[in-house]
């Protein structure tokens, strides 16, 4: 089954000035070297990001809007409730996504015994850089990856959100 497991993409999204950000998410799915079951483009009640997203991405995303609590939490049960592939993966809306995001996350779904699957979280530095004063055991201060993490296959307690996925 070479499709096996498939796998919808939800970006939870509610700021008109990310708008740059989120069509980088956006193009970053499309780009997979597997391609996504589905992706999904949850608004959090904000009816102007709706219709922008909702015309500029038509035909490439399912856009809709957050009918849950407001915040993330609420975001992202509507795209689960959403979606319909074996799997859901999550995508923040200021993320980019590595060209075999998908395919990575796919292969370790041969274990029945996996419930989810996560990865690394590596911060794009404004300037290209990470300021000096920054060390990187704080990176989980902007949602990363940090020095302490795992670096090879592991069983962990929490997977960054911006890099999860689970078995639906």
């Amino acid at each position: 089954m070479p499709d096996f497991p498939s796998i919808d993409v939800i970006i939870c999204a509610h700021d008109m000035a990310r708008l740059p950000q989120i069509r980088e998410a956006v193009s970053s799915v499309r780009a997979q070297s597997r391609a996504a079951h589905g992706l999904i483009l949850v608004v959090d009640h904000n009816p102007g990001l709706l219709a922008r997203l909702a015309d500029e991405f038509a035909g490439a995303a399912r856009v809709i809007e957050n009918g849950a609590a407001q915040g993330l939490s609420g975001a992202r049960n509507t795209g689960v409730a959403e979606a319909s592939a074996d799997v859901v993966a999550f995508l923040d809306d200021d993320a980019v996504a590595a060209p075999d995001w998908l395919a990575r996350l796919a292969e370790h779904y041969g274990d029945p015994r996996l419930i989810g699957v996560g990865g690394r979280a590596v911060p794009i530095w404004p300037g290209g850089a990470r300021p000096g004063w920054f060390p990187e055991e704080f990176d989980w201060v902007v949602g990363c990856t940090h020095r302490g993490s795992p670096e090879d296959l592991a069983e962990v307690r929490n997977l960054i959100g911006c890099n999860m996925s689970f078995r639906r």
